[in-house]
């Protein structure tokens, strides 16, 4: 059984992890359902979505404009890489509870029902709120507010990139293969200038054509970010030991999301 499936749609609600807000709209039959303690996991989980909001307000983090790349500094490395170490035991026990759960429960779960499946719906909250509260606990102990933990997961841990549909067109100026191809023009300009049968014109319009290209490529290499990813590259390098070691995209998928409580939509009504 997949493992990110037993943690995301086996123990939510038709692929939710949060469905705090799907109890206000059941009332107290989904709190039945839950064994009569499904007010108390919503408050729970209330409770987590206000404490990510004044760690986000006591620890606040200036990300990047849109579209630039945002820079590690190695302090901040190593404290987000502290934090994710003191919170995978947590992660782990997460995981293991939820195979647990799905051991005794998954038969009924997938016969479908809106009991079995809001019992589920509990079971996650109740579990990934022990995780997201360790999270949170290790953020406040090393003043790091979730927001900054999520970004700078994005650059330490980045998902796969999508590949366009065909026929598409995606390319831009500052895409590594067009900035390529203007090294290469930039390249083949100095055998041109070695010509000794040259005029001095056609000299001086070959040298001003050298320079208008290399400031070009070099704004183009600032507009895409070339240093600062290059600068990222050599950090994470020399952190890699522990960067490989802390790795685990089902941790990525399901604890750097924002803590504040999911909507109502695909939870059963009574």
């Amino acid at each position: 059984m997949n493992k990110k499936w037993i943690l995301g749609v086996g123990l939510g609600v038709g692929g939710l992890l949060l469905v705090g807000g799907g109890l206000v709209a059941t009332g107290y039959w989904a709190n039945g359902q839950m064994g009569g303690d499904g007010m108390e996991v919503l408050a729970q989980t209330q409770a987590r979505a206000q404490r990510t909001a004044d760690l986000n307000a006591r620890y606040p983090f200036q990300p990047p404009p849109a579209g630039k790349v945002l820079k590690l500094e190695e302090a901040r490395l190593e404290t987000y890489l502290a934090v994710r170490e003191a919170t995978l035991p947590a992660y782990q026990a997460m995981e293991k509870e939820s195979l647990e759960f799905m051991r005794t429960h998954g038969e009924q779960l997938n016969r479908g029902g809106r009991r079995a499946m809001i019992q589920a719906a509990g079971a996650s909250m109740r579990i990934m709120g022990k995780a997201q509260t360790v999270l949170l606990q290790n953020l406040e102990a090393r003043h790091m507010s979730p927001q900054e933990f999520r970004r700078l997961t994005a650059v330490v841990y980045p998902p796969p990139e999508v590949v366009p549909d065909a026929g598409v067109a995606m390319s831009h100026a500052s895409d590594p293969t067009n900035l390529a191809q203007l090294e290469a023009q930039l390249a083949a300009l100095t055998p041109q200038l070695e010509d000794p049968k040259l005029t001095e014109a056609e000299r001086l319009q070959l040298e001003q054509r050298r320079a208008g290209l290399r400031k070009y490529i070099t704004q183009l290499e600032l507009a895409s970010g070339k240093d600062v990813k290059e600068a990222n590259a050599a950090l994470l390098k020399k952190h890699a030991e522990r960067v490989a070691k802390a790795a685990n995209p089902t941790f990525d998928e399901l604890m750097t999301k924002p803590l504040e409580a999911a909507g109502t939509a695909g939870l059963p009504t009574p």
